[in-house]
């Protein structure tokens, strides 16, 4: 590595050698920038060592990768020689113990007594190099011994025991062997995956298999790679104005119009507003410390955003109070002065595909510009959430969704039911609905805190692990219950229900900026803050791999993808939204995360509310996704409907102003007829295509796997929509269907599926055939590829679904009639009591307020159940039953597997998926390898393989 020496010396030390990558200067007059990254550094630095320099001439941690990768490098490198040297390690290992092994075989053939040729084979055994961390649990060589010891006086051991001894010992040798092989070819692929990783990644026609045909490959999303870009500069490079005084005279209707109440809250939030804005307050003066730095970093790391070694970079930087320190005094220093502040050179925009078939288009920042912007927008998201949320929880601005109870239906409920408090609804379906949609989908893309760790909407499960609050994905899933559950009670007690789903085109790219600043100058935004946003979303952009005398453009429209500046001025501009349909459409609820809305309800109400949104979208200047907007009108399962009553099967009326269309998300589909979202084979058929397209692309076995878990496995079981107790067994059932269906179709050749393609690559490019199925499915902590099975995680939760969602609401139905047989006999033996004792009464009813009351008969079943929604425990009961997601129902421990455990510890430690998973496939498993360990964790280059997949995956096209 490349030294330079230090300007830096202090106190006596001499110059410091510093590796070059640290080091980033515009002239040979600007002073070199300094942070130490070990700890003779450490030692020698000072905290305050950078204010001694002119920081602001010196751009920190560029987009060169030379100069903010280098210490990822050198790990990468430093891994990459321990692995080679492992792995050949492994091999020498692998010839001493073959040659050793064939030495004693050798001997011992040669032995024509059994009794000694099985002593011969037990004591040579222990004397073998072995790659064996422990002792084979399924077998005792010291018991061996000693009972081949007693033959030597005792006839009742026999010979053929002997031969059973003798050939025990041979095949454990042979399972040795095994793992060798095993471990050995686990290092191949290794080095594979580590030369693919550094090639541009092309189809390898001639182990393409069923994955594809050399005539029909095609580079996947080129055109449509080219399309979109140009869609997308389209949009970001060509203003679009809007007229910002017809907005702001659109929001003062909707804020101070509705009543004095909202009149009174906006002003409070403007006041609050401008307090936050003051230089002197404590967010924006010297905010930085080593936590914020380490909030902004970890926050910067669960974005998509960067990739690679700025990625690698970060993580180092975690793990170094030092250089933490050093960015938070240089990021102080530019808070201090932000009114001065460029971007200085154009940003990177790094085109991605996604999985949806989409491209999205993500900013390679300099790193330390990054970190100031992801403070003061995380900073300015968390504020936003805060008031708008104490704004709308002012006394008489949100207005309620369900209609209250008047006050003489109360009366008479108090009267003939006893109820103390009947206009109560802390026990019931509208609370919870309340409580779900305040907590859960208002503002859900603003962080609540600062140190809220949070995913994106494509994050896995294994990157979610210290996460605080759940992904997009995993919310819009649960909203997708909550519809589903609304259909099946509404339909099912005789009601009508519409459901309508939109969202807005290109919404990021193209967002006017008069808008955005038409909103922020309503809510009380000064001159200052307005053009420190204005500066961020004018960044000057360039393309990846353009030419580098290629004009750059200056963004004019929309706001960077995934960051939080995207959030903070998106999710203000659409809050008003959230707002205006609330108050325009008698209090309905606009359920939307980010640009993604869903109204259902009366169609009377969706109808209004669409009004608003089709009327808000005109105003803002944006435009509606026809393909994914939709409408249905689900009727109730009790009434007769006429075919004209409907357009077609999943399509509103056309005598209202709903939008046409079905009603999908992800891979589904709402059928308006059962009321139940269906998985859409059409769909499906194209990701099919797509992902044998993206498999035969993969140049590595490591790759092909980890591209089929992401995509094969997790991005079909996401969009397929996660099953919970409103969409019954059928939907796990179809689920099912459909995942032999993808397999079938990707693998006509192979009638083993993924499993029996998987091994049939191996033996191509290895040489080795006879691969367990174990070792394919195992978990990588046993020595296995890891390769996902799909149908495991349903069958875990398949008999957890014990009732379907009709039989829940038979139950239901029950017990609402007997409630009322029970109420009406209670109320009637009251009312006899009463007449047989004129003096009797009852506190609770209080016979004096309702005498205008006695004599009449008990309230109809009409009457009873006319405000469910407010007052029944039993309907919010099978409400959150209908929301319950199916548990996990582990295997047993049973039979020879118990055996093959060298600690049941272990078991216990094993997730639900690899329990089934090591159940299922360990037999083979252990007849090759003599336990359930394929090769021992020592013996792989874990640590290399760890870092590789810390990666992001990156998708061909």
């Amino acid at each position: 590595m490349r030294y330079l020496f230090s300007r830096v010396h202090k106190g006596g030390h001499p110059p410091l050698r510093l590796p070059f990558f640290l080091i980033q200067t515009h002239s040979t007059a600007t002073p070199l920038l300094w942070l130490p990254t070990d700890r003779q550094y450490r030692a020698q630095s000072s905290p305050s060592i950078l204010s001694t320099y002119h920081i602001q001439h010196t751009r920190f941690f560029g987009s060169t990768p030379a100069n903010m990768a280098a210490s990822s490098e050198v790990l990468s490198q430093t891994l990459s020689s321990i692995t080679s040297i492992k792995l050949d390690e492994l091999q020498r290992q692998k010839d001493a113990y073959e040659s050793a092994k064939g030495a004693l075989l050798s001997t011992a053939d040669k032995e024509a007594d059994v009794r000694k040729r099985a002593g011969i084979l037990l004591d040579g055994r222990d004397k073998l190099p072995s790659i064996r961390k422990s002792d084979n649990p399924m077998l005792s060589a010291a018991n061996m011994k000693r009972f081949v010891e007693q033959a030597a006086y005792d006839p009742s051991v026999s010979e053929p025991l002997l031969r059973e001894y003798e050939e025990t010992v041979k095949k454990e040798l042979d399972m040795t062997s095994n793992k060798y092989k095993f471990a050995s070819m686990y290092g191949r692929m290794v080095r594979e995956w580590t030369a693919a990783s550094g090639q541009d990644k092309k189809m390898s026609v001639a182990e393409g298999g069923d994955m594809a045909d050399k005539d029909d490959f095609v580079p996947v999303g080129r055109k449509e790679m080219h399309e979109q870009r140009k869609t997308w500069e389209e949009y970001v490079f060509t203003p679009k104005e809007t007229d910002k005084d017809a907005i702001k005279r659109y929001l003062e209707d909707v804020f101070a119009g509705s009543s004095k109440d909202c009149k009174r809250a906006l002003a409070e939030l403007r006041k609050d507003f401008e307090e936050l804005q003051d230089n002197k307050n404590s967010n924006w003066s010297h905010p930085f410390t080593v936590s914020e730095v380490e909030v902004c970093i970890l926050s910067i790391l669960r974005s998509n955003n960067i990739t690679g070694e700025k990625r690698s970079t970060l993580r180092d930087f975690l793990n170094n109070s030092v250089v933490l320190q050093e960015i938070a005094d240089v990021l102080n220093m530019r808070m201090d002065a932000r009114a001065s502040w460029t971007w200085e050179a154009p940003v990177v925009v790094e085109q991605r595909r996604a999985l949806n078939g989409k491209y999205r288009f993500f900013l390679d920042e300099d790193l330390l510009h990054s970190l100031l912007l992801e403070y003061i927008f995380r900073r300015w998201a968390v504020l936003v959430r805060q008031h708008f949320g104490r704004f709308i929880k002012t006394s008489g601005v949100w207005k309620p969704d369900t209609k209250p109870m008047s006050k003489q239906d109360a009366r008479r409920r108090q009267f003939f039911l006893d109820e103390k408090q009947p206009l109560s609804k802390a026990d019931s379906v509208a609370h919870k609905r309340e409580d779900y949609f305040h907590d859960q989908i208002l503002l859900d893309h603003l962080p609540e805190w600062m140190l809220e760790v949070r995913g994106g909407y494509d994050s896995s499960e294994a990157d979610s692990k210290e996460d605080t609050k759940d992904s997009p994905l995993k919310v819009v899933q649960g909203l997708m219950h909550r519809l589903e559950a609304d259909i099946l009670i509404q339909t099912h007690l005789g009601n009508e229900i519409t459901v309508l789903r939109s969202d807005f085109q290109w919404f990021g790219p193209g967002l006017p900026h008069s808008s955005i600043f038409a909103v922020m100058e309503f809510f009380g935004f000064n001159e200052e803050w307005l053009d420190f946003f204005k500066r961020v979303l004018e960044a000057p952009l360039r393309f990846k791999g353009d030419p580098s005398d290629a004009p750059f453009g200056i963004r004019k429209r929309g706001t960077p993808l995934s960051s939080t500046i995207s959030d903070v001025v998106g999710e203000s501009l659409l809050f008003c939204l959230d707002f205006a349909v609330n108050q325009k459409a008698d209090g309905m609820p606009l359920y939307r995360l980010h640009d993604d809305m869903w109204l259902w309800g009366t169609t009377e109400k969706c109808s209004k509310a669409w009004e608003v949104v089709t009327e808000f979208s005109e105003v803002m200047g944006l435009s509606l996704n026809e393909e994914k907007t939709g409408s249905a009108i689900i009727h109730p399962k009790n009434k007769k409907v006429g075919l004209e009553s409907t357009k077609k099967e999943g399509t509103a009326k056309t005598s209202h102003n709903l939008p046409s269309g079905p009603v999908t998300w992800g891979l589904l589909k709402l059928n308006a007829s059962t009321g139940h979202f269906e998985i859409d084979e059409s769909k499906v058929d194209e990701h099919i295509d797509e992902l044998r397209r993206q498999l035969g692309a993969c140049q590595s076995v490591f790759d092909w796997v980890q591209a089929w878990n992401i995509y094969g496995d997790g991005f079909f079981t996401n969009f397929f929509g996660r099953p919970a107790a409103c969409n019954g067994r059928a939907h796990v059932d179809s689920m099912l269907d459909m995942f032999a269906r993808i397999q079938q179709k990707l693998f006509p050749n192979h009638a083993g599926g993924v499993g029996a393609y998987v091994k049939d690559m191996i033996a191509s490019r290895f040489g080795i055939s006879s691969i367990p199925d174990g070792y394919l499915f195992f978990p990588t902590s046993m020595g296995g590829l890891g390769l996902c099975n799909p149908f495991v995680s349903l069958f875990l939760i398949r008999d957890d679904l014990e009732k379907t969602p009709e039989e829940m609401l038979a139950d239901y139905e029950e017990e609402e009639e007997r409630a009322y047989r029970r109420a009406k006999e209670s109320f009637e033996t009251y009312e006899m009591e009463r007449a047989v004792n004129k003096t009797a009464g009852s506190l609770n009813r209080g016979e004096d307020s309702f005498k205008d009351l006695e004599g009449e008969p008990f309230m109809s079943y009409e009457e009873f159940t006319r405000y469910r929604e407010l007052t029944s425990p039993r309907l919010k009961a099978l409400y959150q039953n209908l929301l319950e997601e199916p548990k996990t129902k582990d295997v047993e421990l049973k039979g020879d597997i118990k055996a093959a455990l060298e600690n049941e510890g272990d078991w216990r430690d094993m997730d639900s998926y690899d329990k089934w998973v090591v159940q299922l496939f360990h037999r083979e498993v252990v007849d090759m390898f003599g336990g359930l360990t394929v090769v021992d964790k020592a013996a792989l280059p874990i640590g290399l393989i760890t870092m590789l997949r810390q990666s992001r995956f990156q998708w061909q096209g």
